[in-house]
């Protein structure tokens, strides 16, 4: 949220780059809520303005001053963060809000070419586990605003909210594939000797029980106790071994997203293939199909299995119009993978320059909690409170991202069908809460 109250504050630099700007944007605009300006030091002195900010020259002078630590000021790559003890906050946060470390050659990709957090230098020093970057930014707020800063501070402690979206990889366990994929599927349930799995594939399709994973109703249900307006993210590529959805021409399918749709008008959005983050035309394909079905081009994207090659994925995705991308989670460890929690623009570090691309943070999947991180149903509610927490002390956002296979108590999500509706009720309990960060 913007405060268009507040009146901007003032920065000077002995050298301007997009690095510094884009820190300077992150901290002032999507954190703080503010707008800030360029301005000289010596009008800035001569006129007193309230708010001012001096980044490297002389240390005497108006406002705070920053000695630079010099990442801003280059063009390198780094695979360690610049120190704390630095005080060069803003360097910190453009080295983790641009995921750096994801960029080396060096870094660690797991089986599907993603990054692979374990062990890297923000899993370690324990930054994935709170907004980090907001919290440096509320230290600049601090010291830039001086007296003023309580006030504000509480009016951004006050923005806590959580919001929910969920992933429809398989919009119904056993209805709408098609003959040729329900007579394969019915015939490898009789050679397993899944005779229990079998009736219930036929019962579904002759329409006498419902789908398992025909979970909108009761997900409706939940979002309207907790006053939430969800998103929905299809998915709409070509079947394959890591996207087994139903067809994209299916009516079942586009019907579904039709009604989720005029529920929450602009809910529905688009759920990029497994091929999509590499494969331009893939991209392009699956996107022409959706604003196909929904007679509108998708303005919010997410990539199926969270893959993404470093800035090549989001910029093909601004170049098809998106606004949003909301992939940045880790698939292995829930938290804040650019420590961050509030949307922010995407920085392109190949092209050195920030885009209007908005990065949407997402803080846990269920997935992550179930088979990354081998968490009980029990315990899964509790983890994301404590993330919660996190994120109150800055007045974050938590995101959440679901399956509504997840929903169903079905095959591997057996005994999960409850942790949604307990991690909404966990999430509102931190509502009206800011809790100090660890």
């Amino acid at each position: 949220m913007r405060f268009p109250d507040l009146p901007r504050v003032w920065v000077h630099s002995e050298q301007w780059t997009p690095r510094l700007e884009a820190a300077l944007e992150w901290t002032f605009g999507s954190v703080l809520g503010m707008g800030w300006q360029k301005g000289d030091a010596e009008i800035m002195e001569a006129e007193a303005h309230p708010w001012t900010l001096r980044y490297g020259g002389e240390p005497e002078g108006p406002g705070h001053w920053i000695q630079p630590e010099g990442l801003l000021a280059s063009k390198e790559i780094r695979p360690l963060p610049p120190e704390e003890s630095s005080g060069d906050l803003l360097a910190l946060i453009f080295w983790m809000g641009s995921r750096m470390e994801e960029y080396v050659p060096t870094a660690k990709r797991d089986e599907h070419g993603r990054f692979d957090p374990s062990g890297c230098e923000s899993v370690e020093r324990g930054w994935s586990n709170r907004p980090v970057c907001e919290a440096w930014a509320f230290e600049i707020g601090r010291f830039v605003m001086g007296e003023d800063w309580a006030a504000h501070e509480a009016r951004l402690k006050q923005e806590y909210a959580f919001e929910t979206s969920l992933d429809v990889d398989s919009a119904y366990a056993f209805v709408g594939k098609g003959l040729w994929r329900t007579g394969a599927a019915l015939g490898r349930d009789v050679l397993t000797g899944e005779w229990n799995r079998a009736a219930r594939r036929m019962s579904a399709c002759r329409g006498r029980s419902t789908d398992p994973y025909d979970t909108y109703a009761q997900a409706a249900e939940w979002h309207r106790q907790h006053e939430l307006m969800p998103r929905w993210f299809f998915l709409l590529a070509r079947f394959g071994s890591h996207d087994k959805g139903l067809p994209a021409a299916s009516p079942r399918l586009q019907s579904l997203m039709h009604r989720l749709e005029d529920e929450h008008p602009g809910s529905v959005q688009w759920h990029p293939g497994y091929a999509a983050a590499e494969d331009i035309a893939a991209l392009q394909r699956e996107h022409d199909t959706f604003s196909r079905i929904m007679g509108r081009k998708p303005v919010a994207a997410r990539q199926h299995y969270l893959r993404l090659v470093p800035g090549v994925t989001r910029r093909r995705l601004i170049d098809l119009g998106i606004r949003e991308d909301h992939t940045e989670a880790h698939a292995a460890l829930a938290g804040f993978r650019g420590g961050f929690s509030r949307p922010r623009p995407w920085y392109d570090l190949e092209r050195e320059a920030l885009t209007p691309l908005m990065l949407h943070p997402v803080t846990a999947m269920d997935a992550t909690l179930c088979f990354y991180m081998g968490l009980s149903p029990a315990a899964a509610p509790g983890h994301i409170q404590r993330l919660a927490q996190a994120a109150a002390a800055t007045g974050g956002t938590v995101r959440l991202l679901w399956h509504n296979e997840s929903l169903s108590d079905e095959g591997m999500w057996s005994g999960w069908a409850d942790v949604y509706p307990n991690v909404l009720q966990a999430c509102s309990e931190s509502r009206d809460q800011a809790f100090p960060l660890a």
